[in-house]
């Protein structure tokens, strides 16, 4: 048991931190759905961590106590079954409609649960042996109680897949599906392990809810950081990736540890004293993280920064000039291939960025505006605009010509991975590649025109 409270305390972490993270980082088009999505982060950490704290009492503990933490578990999953469904719904008149109705539904059941205890449970019982558990009362109120939270869980599908049936930009439907996978998935072991498991007295595993609670949120963070589902400022996103990261490290490091340590010594539970001594070894593992990312990125870019596979870029391009580019995935490839830390392609006066960079408005239409020599593919910056655009992420610059001359489009690098400067890297490789991605662009277009 020690192991599922400290994977439920793991679990309310990362779902708080993850909802803090990406209401702070949020601009300003995003602030109502991350407002959302962080209501429904608080009301899950409501959901589990009491929970946590329940399965953690002993049987001397005082009744009262654990009724509080009951009171705060029941009531914390109806409020974040509606901030679910808000955060698909608020996009749709009808849907907004539906947040207010269903809201006050949820506030007047929640508070027919307080003011009257007996709706909810008439026992608990607090066992060394048998575990804890609370004894349902049947009845209206619990049917009504389960209908309300299967109508939001409903809803809020409903919404995702209007969504995704709606929304026209590629990125953004993968995104929503993403999403609906990761909820997907916690919705349904919830519904068994949490709703009709209880209802007919199975109170053991109540547990496994709450933490299935990671799927989701991992496949939102996915959805967020691989197709821009919430454009979050970057510093914010970096949060978020190192709280997504940790907390799973350290949910696989203590599973793995409890395992390990009942294989070897045949005991369920390691003492307080071992347990804090793995927490302390983890924590610095996980400080450890940035030091070893920089040695691993150092050692990347010395074994193959220099080495670009022109072969499976050809390949690659041949395939992507005979259907519709998607340039926000071509500049992801880009990146990885020609080993950048970071590629935008400039294509039609529109930027689409391998990762995000502070470029504004203004600062595109600068770098569209500029030419390179006709001899030269690319563009020289002054000192300063050199200076200015490396701040921002951008160390170099160049046009993408395909093998009539033309230019489709440019191509702007941030720095090579690892500890390689960018003047020093070997670019001959580079600008083959640039011809064969220009080419590529060239006859999808050519393609594009001729339907």
């Amino acid at each position: 048991m020690q192991l599922v409270l400290i994977l439920l305390m793991a679990v309310s972490v990362l779902t708080f931190l993850s909802g803090v993270s990406v209401l702070l980082g949020a601009r300003r088009g995003e602030r109502a759905p991350a407002f959302l999505f962080f209501l429904a982060t608080l009301f899950a950490l409501g959901w589990a961590a009491p929970l946590g704290g329940f399965l953690a009492l002993t049987p001397d503990t005082p009744i009262s106590t654990a009724s509080i933490l009951v009171y705060i578990y029941y009531t914390s999953a109806p409020l974040m079954c509606w901030a679910l469904m808000s955060y698909t719904c608020h996009r749709y008149k009808i849907g907004r409609v539906g947040m207010v109705i269903f809201g006050l539904f949820g506030i007047g059941l929640v508070s027919y649960m307080l003011l009257n205890p007996g709706t909810l449970y008439y026992d608990i019982e607090l066992s060394a042996i048998n575990g804890n558990k609370v004894y349902l009362t049947t009845g209206a109120f619990s049917i009504i109680y389960g209908v309300y939270h299967f109508l939001m869980v409903l809803l809020y599908g409903v919404g995702l897949i209007a969504t995704i049936n709606r929304t026209k930009n590629d990125n953004l439907k993968k995104a929503h599906m993403m999403v609906l996978v990761g909820f997907g998935i916690t919705g349904v072991i919830s519904l068994i392990f949490n709703f009709i498991l209880p209802a007919t007295g199975e109170y053991k595993y109540v547990w496994v809810g709450p933490l299935t609670m990671s799927f989701a949120w991992v496949f939102h963070y996915y959805a967020v950081l691989r197709y821009r589902l919430l454009d979050l400022a970057g510093t914010w996103l970096k949060v978020l990736s190192y709280i997504i990261i940790m907390t799973l490290t350290a949910i696989v490091y203590v599973t793995i540890f409890f395992i390990i340590f009942f294989a070897l010594f045949k005991i369920s539970s390691p003492s307080i004293m071992v347990i804090m001594l793995n927490i302390l070894m983890i924590t610095l593992v996980i400080l450890l993280f940035p030091v070893l990312s920089e040695i691993s990125n150092y050692v990347r870019s010395l074994v193959d920064v220099h080495n670009v596979d022109l072969v499976y870029i050809v390949k690659k391009m041949s395939v992507v000039s005979k259907e519709y580019i998607n340039f926000q995935e071509l500049a992801d490839f880009l990146s990885q291939h020609l080993h950048y830390q970071y590629v935008g392609l400039l294509i039609d006066g529109k930027l689409y960025n391998s990762k995000h960079v502070k470029l504004t408005a203004t600062d595109v239409k600068d770098l569209d505006k500029r030419k390179a020599p006709v001899k030269d593919i690319w563009v020289e910056f002054s000192k300063e605009d050199y200076s200015r655009y490396k701040s921002l992420g951008v160390e170099g610059m160049a046009e993408l010509r395909d093998g009539k001359g033309s230019t489709v489009g440019k191509i702007l690098l941030g720095r090579p991975l690892g500890g390689v400067n960018f003047n020093s890297r070997e670019i001959t490789e580079v600008e083959t590649a640039l011809t064969i991605v220009a080419a590529a662009i060239s006859t999808e277009k050519g393609s594009a025109n001729a339907r």
